[in-house]
């Protein structure tokens, strides 16, 4: 078992939750910080933060360019949801009910088992539910027009790409910065031995040694909320 103080000698860097892109602020703060720093120890170590910010910020630009999220999500999953629900109580009500007021069979086919079968869905059955109720539309284009079933597939496109987005972002909440180690795991280690300089150069006023850190760029750990919809996410 670890001692009660064994995590005060343990690079606490490291065990950072966030994304690459936060964790890539906070590293830019210390190395303004360090730059700017009177204590020559502290600012010496000031040049290869800098280096190792420039390489981590081209990483992480590429891999955004690559996953495209960051640009053309604008959505998350439970607003999409949200959006398919109201989408499905508009087309019922604008489409359906006045095309087949005389045909209630043909209604029918399209809400086999009533609307609220789809808008009472969970958010577990719903998807599966709308797609079903997507291809219906499709298959009826010749009575209600390819609108409707073109709006309720890119609904089904928007989802898929919300809710590819929200499980990246709850691995990204698992992983810890130096577990990724190359170039995360050294700027880790860089970060620390700042930490370590600025307490030996501040260690009668150890608060001086935080200047050089803005924890506040952060995201808090463990605070979890579950939405109407299912979402389980991480609040910063």
């Amino acid at each position: 078992m670890a001692a009660p103080y064994h995590d005060l000698y343990t690079n606490h860097f490291a065990n950072i939750r966030c994304s690459r892109a936060t964790f890539l602020g906070f590293l830019s703060y210390t190395v303004t910080a360090t730059a700017a720093s009177a204590n020559p120890a502290v600012q010496a170590l000031s040049a290869g933060l800098h280096a190792a910010a420039g390489a981590l910020g081209t990483s992480v630009v590429a891999r955004e360019g690559q996953d495209g999220t960051s640009q053309t999500l604008t959505r998350s999953r439970k607003d999409v949801l949200r959006a398919m629900r109201v989408f499905v109580q508009d087309t019922n009500a604008l489409s359906l009910v006045p095309t087949y007021r005389q045909q209630p069979e043909t209604l029918k086919q399209l809400l086999p088992q009533g609307l609220m079968h789809l808008t009472k869905a969970s958010a577990t059955d719903f998807p599966v539910r709308f797609e079903a109720f997507a291809q219906t539309l499709t298959a009826h284009k010749a009575d209600l027009g390819t609108a409707v079933g073109v709006k309720a597939t890119a609904l089904l496109t928007e989802l898929a790409a919300a809710t590819a987005a929200k499980d990246a972002g709850l691995k990204v909440a698992k992983e810890t910065i130096g577990a990724l180690g190359g170039q995360w795991t050294q700027a880790c280690q860089l970060l620390w031995q700042v930490h370590c300089t600025a307490l030996a150069a501040f260690w009668e006023h150890p608060e001086q040694a935080e200047i050089y850190f803005n924890y506040g760029l952060l995201p808090r750990r463990n605070v979890k909320k579950t939405d109407a919809d299912g979402d389980t996410s991480t609040q910063p």
